[in-house]
């Protein structure tokens, strides 16, 4: 008997509604066997079908290359597999859950072809440690209740309609309702290993965790994200991690997997990795893994981790952390800190770090870096906390809180900017870029609107708290900016680039609006606070450890501060320094005031090479107190450098031993140059004494160096003053009127009725009147200047110089009244009768 087409269909359907109606039944009566229950919401409803210990789903209902599945419940116990036993050319298995019940699943779930597989819970969903995936596409869960499409066209998991037809679109948004569920990952957590110097060593537990294949997306989308030591893998591709309150997170079909939007979120929720949690994008083509969400905890021995191991560039790592992103803590055996890092292994360049937060916490071994171990060029770091950055609370010995780019090879290291309002870096914590290769370091750029605080060193090392650019090898350092309002550097904190090899050390430019405030040493140690571009010897653990020269030979950068007012004291120092074989750096200051107290030094020091430059100019004030220090001292066979001081007012007192000094040791000083309104309280003088001296030492009188000083205001016991140009005749400036007593008198004596200089008496015939001087053209001009040279004299290192007067001219100790009532200058003094006027007017009787 044969059934014509039409009854066929017929029966088949009748045979898949009886079929489903069992199955329902079955795992209804069984929901801890089968936990993966249809519904019947679609045109064609989903089937599940238990084997072994794999459920296979087939079913739902197709629209293009989507293929639509729904479910009143979705769990999968461990050990269980559910299949998606869906067509080779289906694109998206789109599914969702309609019940009230979270998904609990710790099994894997597989899925044919490349299909890429959305799973929707509103409810929420947990991923337990035995959970996998084995889909050839993406994945993505979220806790949305629902999913958008291009037409307008919604799959809606809390108000589920039925629809004759479903659409052919790709996924374009997730709606989220107010309070979404959670999702939660949970494992054993990675067996990564880090050693110094070294990149991220992988374990044996590759295969662990939610791991999608090569260049695909693993999202997870929806309220509060916890992995409690989960571990998300996409090799070469990308990881989406993004926590919503309520709003519409856009979606888009990518080249290689699926990028998102959250400009329609209304509000954000928390994101924690913990217990060694992991996200890991490494692969040998560009992976990348971007964070969205109120909160960021990694902690625990976390890590967010791409290694670019190919040719291709590699991919970023950004952060939004809408209120705070913290990094925190190690590993319990406290051998992995808490991490992001973005690595080169392969030729291929490496990916950026991008944090972007309110405010931001490392501490107790948190550390953002990237880092490059081949000819591949680092990955830049850049960091914005719009209110504040802490780095803070060293608590293991292995591993300090940093933000760091580093280059271990031939390839260039990444950039450096941070950007807050507030930065405070303690307990031997940083921000650094340094290279230990061949390679140049990146340039750190720091920017604080408010205040940067760097405050003493690590409690197991010694490391001080520091903004540092350095270079350990043949790559030249990069260079270091700092903008602030106000910069605070105490008790061994440090801004500084250094070099301790072949390389050069980077310039340093600090620009605060505010002040700058260097003071103090390490507690119980010399070695100060300090800005400084140096290049220095390390101790001999760590030139073997590094493979570092006994001496180093490349040169100092540059020292440049321009703030209002510059404090440095209590044994603190700004300095460029070389103790190698190179040359030391210039040292610029432009202030308003310069304040030096207790020891605190402005320095620029070379062992061998010449001597660095000292340039400040201070518009108001330059204050030397209590054994401060100004110096360009060669402390071996480099000359003396340059000191050249411009400030209004210099005052040091006298007593205090406050110098100024361009010497050297074993050859020629430098020269010192002092422009200034007035110097009070500091003089020349040939060698180092006591007091405040300014010198210009050699190793002898023939290599002394020069010492210019240029005031307006100079010492009154000099007794040389400047007289007018044009003498005004007295006499006019008297009114001519009867004298009311032909007794009285009235006598001029000018300037010139003074004694010579203000500690003599005066002299016994003091009716004499003495008149001032009158110089020449010549005269008047080198009058102003005061020059010492240090190789005028042979009996002494140094000596005072000033100009001879011309011999021509006669000096005019006295003057006389002519017969027509007119002053004439005399070289003799006469006697003046004081006991009336010559100038009478011949009106009066």
């Amino acid at each position: 008997m044969k059934l014509s087409n039409s009854l066929k269909e017929h029966c088949r359907r009748n045979f898949l509604l009886t079929s489903e109606v069992i199955l329902f039944l079955l795992f209804a009566n069984h929901p801890l066997q089968a936990q993966i229950v249809p519904d019947t919401t679609l045109p064609v409803n989903s089937l599940v079908a238990p084997n072994g210990n794999t459920i296979i789903i087939n079913g739902g209902t197709p629209a293009g290359g989507n293929l639509f599945h729904s479910f009143s419940e979705f769990s999968l116990p461990t050990g269980n597999e559910a299949f998606f036993n869906n067509s080779l050319t289906i694109e998206n298995i789109i599914s969702r859950v309609t019940g009230s019940s979270i998904s609990n699943i710790d099994g894997l779930i597989r899925a044919n072809g490349t299909a890429n597989l959305f799973l929707i819970n509103p409810n929420g969903i947990i991923f337990g440690p035995n959970a996998s995936l084995n889909i050839g596409g993406s994945f993505l869960a979220s806790t949305a209740n629902t999913i958008n499409f291009a037409d307008g066209t919604q799959f809606s998991a809390t108000n589920p309609q039925p629809q004759s037809l479903l659409t052919v679109n790709v996924p374009v948004g997730l709606n989220f309702a107010n309070n979404p569920g959670a999702i939660r990952v949970q494992g054993t957590g990675h067996n990564l290993s880090l050693q110094n110097l070294s990149p991220v060593l992988r374990g044996d537990n590759n295969s662990m965790g939610l791991r999608v294949q090569l260049g695909k997306t693993l999202a997870l989308v929806g309220g509060n994200l916890n992995l409690e030591g989960g571990i998300l893998a996409a090799e070469g591709g990308h990881i989406e991690l993004g926590s919503v309150g309520d709003g519409l997170v856009n979606i888009s079909l990518a080249t290689q997997g699926w990028t998102f939007g959250y400009e329609g979120v209304q509000s954000f929720q928390d994101i924690q990795l913990s217990q060694k949690a992991l996200a890991d994008a490494s692969g040998v083509v560009s992976g990348s893994i971007y964070t969205q969400g109120r909160q960021l905890s990694v902690r625990d021995g976390s890590a967010v981790l791409i290694q670019n191991q190919g040719f291709q560039p590699a991919g970023n790592i950004n952060v939004n952390a809408l209120d705070s992103m913290e990094v925190i803590g190690t590993s319990p055996d406290g051998m992995f800190p808490s991490l992001l890092f973005n690595e080169t292994l392969g030729l291929g360049n490496g990916g950026d770090i991008a944090v972007s937060t309110r405010q931001l916490l490392l501490k107790e071994a948190g550390q953002i870096g990237a880092r490059t171990f081949s000819a591949g060029k680092g990955g830049n770091i850049t960091v914005r906390a719009s209110d504040s950055l802490q780095l803070m609370e060293v608590s293991n010995p292995l591993f300090g809180s940093n933000i760091a780019a580093l280059t271990f090879s031939s390839g260039d290291g990444g950039n450096v900017i941070v950007s807050t309002g507030r930065l405070t870096i303690l307990n031997g914590t940083g921000v650094a870029s340094a290279t230990f290769g061949t390679g140049h370091a990146g340039d750190l750029v720091v920017n604080a609107s408010d205040s940067i605080e760097i405050e003493g060193v690590n409690q197991f090392n010694f490391f001080a708290s520091a903004l540092t650019v350095s270079s350990y090898n043949a790559g030249d350092a990069g260079k270091l900016i700092v903008n602030t309002s106000r910069l605070v550097l105490r008790n061994g904190g440090r801004i500084e680039s250094s070099t301790f090899a072949s390389a050069k050390a980077g310039s340093v430019t600090i620009n605060a609006s505010d002040s700058v405030e260097v003071s103090g040493t390490v507690p119980g140690s010399i070695n100060p606070s300090l800005i400084s571009s140096s290049a220095i010897i390390q101790d001999e653990a760590l030139r073997q450890f590094l493979g570092l020269p006994d001496v180093p030979s490349g040169d100092s950068g540059d020292v440049t501060i321009n703030t209002n007012q510059l404090r440095v004291t209590d044994e603190a120092q700004v300095t460029v320094r070389n103790d190698g074989t190179g040359k030391a750096g210039t040292l610029g200051v432009n202030a308003r005031s310069i304040f030096l107290d207790e020891r605190g030094g402005i320095t620029a020091s070379t062992a061998s090479g010449n001597g660095g430059n000292i340039e400040l100019q201070a518009s108001n004030l330059l204050l030397m107190r209590r054994n401060s220090l100004i110096s360009t001292t060669s402390s071996s066979v480099g000359d003396g450098g340059n000191i050249n001081t411009n400030s209004a007012l210099l005052v040091a007192f006298p007593k205090e031993n406050s110098d100024i000094r361009a010497d050297s040791i074993d050859r020629r000083g430098g020269n010192v140059t002092i422009n200034s309104s007035a110097i009070l309280g500091s003089e020349f003088r040939t060698q180092n004494t006591p007091e405040s001296d300014i010198t210009a030492t050699g190793a002898n009188s023939q290599l002394s160096g020069t010492v210019t000083i240029n005031s307006e205001i100079i010492d009154p016991t000099s007794g040389l003053v400047e007289l007018p140009d044009n003498l005004v005749d007295a006499t006019r400036l008297i009114a001519r009127a009867c004298p009311a007593d032909r007794g009285d008198s009235f006598t001029i004596t000018g300037r010139g009725g003074l004694p010579l200089i203000p500690t003599d008496l005066l002299p016994s015939n003091f009716n004499t009147v003495l008149v001032d001087r009158v110089s020449s053209d010549e005269d008047k001009q080198s009058s102003r200047e005061t020059e010492v040279q240090g190789n005028i004299s042979t009996a002494t290192n140094s000596s005072v110089s000033t100009t001879q007067e011309s011999t021509e001219i006669v000096e005019a100790t006295g003057w006389v009244t002519d017969n027509k009532g007119q002053v004439v200058l005399i070289a003799s003094a006469p006697t003046v009768t004081t006991n009336g006027s010559s100038f009478t007017p011949p009106s009066c009787p």
